[in-house]
């Protein structure tokens, strides 16, 4: 081998490690950072879960469709993901959703169903604030991350990199025919493509903005007190419920 040729081999070398080093090195950082995107999610689901059991307490305190419908008229927040057979009559649901709830004082059993309809509809508000930040934050955080995932694809053309690679070391030979280089080059280049997930929006669930109390304290004074009169041993059990502690 000619010294020029020992040259030009080493340099081929070290031009390979280059770009392997930055692709990998790029690469392993985006995957990580999706990775911590994973777990952004699952702090998202919990946003979520803590804004639907206070819409499953209002739900179980309000106990019919028809009151259902009245509390969306008046707060433009809909119960309906909480409406099932199952949560409505199930006792262990009911203490599970009620028993580590503030206790309401008030004089009368109706008073203190009222002000626990309001601290639950109150804490229904604040979980929705929060759900609908965590959500914007993870969702321009996706948005982000997308656009370097793509970017990356764009700078690292994996058969464009092969190819370049293959020429290089002079084994252009190496893979057979031209068309079966291509292909294993971009079968290659598929597999080792870093996956982009579902957007945040198409996993979670869309609800509109409720009203705040203050807006609103009249006419939801009235629906909590038709909830009472209208079903009273179910208000005075989970009145009982709050009540008791462990």
């Amino acid at each position: 081998m000619q010294p020029w040729e020992e040259i030009a081999e080493a340099l081929g070398i070290e031009v390979k490690k280059e770009i392997a080093d930055s692709y990998f090195s790029d690469k392993l950082t985006l995957e990580r950072e999706w990775e911590e995107y994973k777990e952004d999610l699952k702090k998202l689901a919990k946003s979520e879960e803590s804004l639907l059991l206070n819409a499953c307490r209002l739900l179980l305190m309000l106990q019919s469709e028809d009151l259902m419908k009245d509390f969306e008229k008046i707060t433009n927040f809909s119960l309906r993901e909480c409406f099932h057979p199952q949560i409505l009559e199930s006792g262990y649901i009911r203490k599970k959703l009620f028993r580590d709830l503030p206790k309401p004082f008030a004089l009368t059993s109706k008073s203190r169903f009222v002000k626990l309809f309001f601290a639950v509809y109150e804490d229904l508000v604040k979980t929705y604030k929060k759900y609908l930040k965590d959500l914007q934050d993870i969702e321009d955080r996706y948005a982000e991350l997308k656009n370097r995932t793509m970017d990356f694809h764009k700078k690292y053309n994996l058969g464009a990199i092969l190819s370049f690679f293959g020429r290089l070391s002079g084994s252009a030979t190496d893979l057979g025919p031209i068309e079966d280089k291509e292909k294993i080059y971009e079968e290659l280049g598929s597999a080792l493509r870093i996956p982009v997930p579902e957007a945040p929006s198409e996993k979670g669930g869309q609800y509109s903005s409720p009203r705040e109390l203050k807006e609103i304290r009249s006419a939801l004074r009235d629906l909590a007190k038709r909830a009472y009169e209208h079903h009273q041993d179910k208000a005075k059990e989970l009145l009982k419920i709050v009540s008791e502690k462990d």
